[in-house]
């Protein structure tokens, strides 16, 4: 049994960068189970469909942080630990999904033309239908002891006093320098995959890139919250109008395919052919906005992958005289 420093991630003391990197992210992350909890509510009653939006980001953060700090758990730990919450992100997927067209309904009507917004009727029964099906399921699967010991499990291992001699190489580093190099290695990698990005490019390339995104701001945020460095906050504030495209271009992408699918259904239900029509219509504008986000991205991703930008990460998060490329660390 490892011997534990009792005092290295005391309550009530926030981590700095110098702080040693396990006690931060596990800290860190503390909070964001504390959010998901406070959503559990919400989600089982079905009153407000940001309960659940907000779970799922403390999740994907959670993932985020715990993924990309290489090395400073055992890895075996993890491993394990990564796919409880990649459970928990299936699990609260498919509702999600819905209150998302459901929100975008507004939408809906306003892009097809005024005499078939009545045909939508089908459409918004569909998924109002999976909706009331989806909850079911997930607060039939929140409810199960199976939940409660993943979520008991992961506050164990959040709640885990900081090993004096860890076996993970990078648990006693300081989280700032940890986290750094990752985000210069991640920031390096988007900059080689968005190259090679053109109009013509698959979406699962666009797909990629935003998962990308969304890695790199979490680590973003979380060194802004160890040093309080308002140039980092910048870089998030960059980086977010570059996710906004990539993240309407992928809400496109499932929408388009969504909406086909359910258009087979109502096919086969004998649905009037109108009620068919106006499905094709948000197909094609679901298109249309995929080719605008394509033509969009290029010049969205100037501003964040361009000199300055790229300056100012080396200058933030790029190896030091003499250091070399820290890539090659494997951190």
């Amino acid at each position: 049994m490892q011997e534990t420093e009792g005092d290295t991630g005391r309550a009530g003391v926030e981590p700095t960068a110098a702080c040693r990197a396990d006690v931060a992210v596990r800290r860190f992350i503390a909070q964001f189970l504390e959010r998901m909890l406070s959503c559990e509510a919400g989600i089982l009653e079905n009153r407000d469909p940001e309960a659940l939006h907000e779970y799922r980001v403390a999740l994907r953060r959670s993932r985020a942080l715990l993924g990309e700090m290489k090395g400073v758990f055992p890895e075996r730990d993890t491993v394990r630990c990564l796919h409880r919450l990649k459970w928990l992100g299936a699990l609260t997927g498919p509702l999600r999904d819905c209150h998302v067209m459901l929100g975008e309904f507004p939408v809906y009507e306003a892009a097809v033309p005024e005499s078939l917004r009545p045909a939508l009727a089908p459409l918004r029964s569909h998924l109002e239908q999976e909706a009331a099906r989806a909850h079911r399921v997930l607060a039939d699967r929140l409810r199960r002891p199976a939940y409660r010991r993943t979520i008991e499990s992961w506050r164990r291992f959040l709640e885990r006093p900081a090993p004096k001699r860890p076996s993970a190489p990078n648990a006693r580093a300081p989280a700032g320098v940890v986290c750094g190099r990752r985000i210069w290695k991640l920031y390096r990698r988007m900059l080689r995959d968005a190259a090679a990005l053109g109009p013509d490019s698959p979406q699962e390339a666009f797909h990629a890139l935003r998962k990308q995104g969304k890695k790199l701001r979490y680590l973003l945020e979380f060194s802004a919250s160890l040093q309080a460095d308002g140039k980092i906050r910048g870089l998030i504030a960059q980086l977010k109008k570059l996710q906004d495209v990539l993240g309407e271009f992928q809400d496109a992408s499932v929408q388009r395919a969504r909406l086909l699918t359910l258009a087979e259904l109502m096919r086969q239900e004998g649905q009037p052919v109108e009620a068919l029509l106006a499905v094709g219509v948000l197909v094609g504008s679901m298109e249309q906005r995929q080719s605008r986000c394509r033509g969009a991205f290029r010049e969205s991703w100037e501003a964040f992958g361009g000199k300055p930008t790229r300056r100012r990460f080396r200058r933030l998060f790029g190896p030091g005289d003499g250091e070399g490329d820290r890539d090659r660390r494997g951190v």
